[in-house]
């Protein structure tokens, strides 16, 4: 009876304990997946995001090849903002017309998933977040960001199937709030930061994106608030940080790796050098610039508006040059 007493007494004080020997047998844990006893996969971690693993310091872009095409189906708008999850290539048009998931290797399309056209919604910069909004879903949070004079709004989707369809389902908005008149940025995009679990918001300080020596861009940095609240203000007053960076000309999109932001600009003129493209690295520790590619056209042929940058699981670094075409930009660090 002792030993019962004894036994009662370790349970309720660590009743963990009995849920894990109720849930575990069921489950068998492999990597980041939890399987279960009717064969149903589960995550069971954070996504880690877009690595770029080599030394920064060495980072050199050598070439921009053609890689594929994306596909117009049903599209009447512009491709924008993207991003890599392992070996998906997942694009967004203009509007929230659609997201289109391809597989990034070969760029063969995989899924079009019509989305709910908002004519405000610019869709100019894109990420994944490290959260599944279930345990079964097969993508973590896909994060907008709308990038509008008037719309300072990042919007968190969910990308799930369901009878074999895929589809997108809003979750979250994260606003960008102005406290002061002086706090203002025009076209904000958002960025995140997974090894500091930071998100950053970078605009320029004038009403316009062009190039000049006093347009700067601002850039604020924010804990990243938690998916599960559908709305959420960042204040300018209450970020953690800021600091300004020479400017170029028309944001796009980017990605955050071992923190420092890869970053394209620019509209893709061949005759005008204040649009032509280009690429930029910032250290977000030291809030340096420390690679910038001025001419992309010039250095290797392509004249493209390059929308963004993302990087699969293989290190393919791609960027999506209007209208159609999709490039591989192929660096090395020794």
């Amino acid at each position: 009876m002792k030993k019962n007493n004894k036994f009662l007494s370790f349970i309720k004080r660590y009743p963990f304990i009995l849920a894990c020997s109720i849930i575990i047998p069921p489950l068998i844990t492999t990597g980041q997946y939890l399987i279960s006893s009717n064969f149903e996969i589960f995550h069971n971690d954070y996504y880690t995001g877009e690595r770029l693993d080599i030394d920064d310091s060495k980072f050199e872009l050598t070439g921009i090849k053609k890689i594929g095409k994306v596909s117009q189906t049903s599209s009447n708008y512009s491709y924008q903002g993207a991003a890599c999850y392992k070996d998906k290539y997942v694009v967004v048009l203009d509007g929230l017309e659609a997201i289109q998931i391809y597989n990034s290797y070969n760029m063969k399309l995989l899924h079009h998933i019509n989305g709910d056209f908002n004519r405000d919604w610019h869709c100019n910069q894109a990420f994944f977040g490290d959260s599944y909004y279930k345990m079964s879903d097969e993508y973590p949070l896909f994060y907008i960001s709308m990038e509008h004079k008037n719309i300072h709004s990042t919007i968190a989707f969910r990308i799930y199937s369901r009878g074999g369809t895929y589809n997108i389902e809003e979750v979250q908005t994260i606003k960008l709030a102005f406290d002061k008149e002086e706090d203002t940025i025009y076209y904000p995009n958002s960025y995140y930061d997974f090894d500091e679990g930071l998100i950053y918001y970078g605009g320029y300080t004038e009403n316009n994106y062009m190039r000049s020596d006093s347009n700067k861009l601002k850039y604020y940095v924010f804990s990243m608030p938690f998916y599960k609240e559908e709305y959420f203000e960042l204040h300018t007053s209450e970020a953690l940080e800021s600091f300004e960076l020479a400017s170029e000309t028309a944001t796009q999109g980017g990605f955050i790796s071992n923190s420092h932001l890869y970053q394209t600009f620019s509209f893709g003129s061949k005759t005008d050098p204040l649009r032509a493209p280009v690429m930029r690295i910032v250290d977000l520790k030291n809030k340096t610039i420390i690679k910038e590619y001025k001419n992309l056209g010039e250095q290797f042929g392509v004249y493209a508006e390059f929308e963004h940058l993302a990087i699969n699981d293989q290190g393919k670094m791609i960027s999506l040059g209007n209208p159609l075409d999709i490039y591989e930009f192929e660096y090395k660090a020794d």
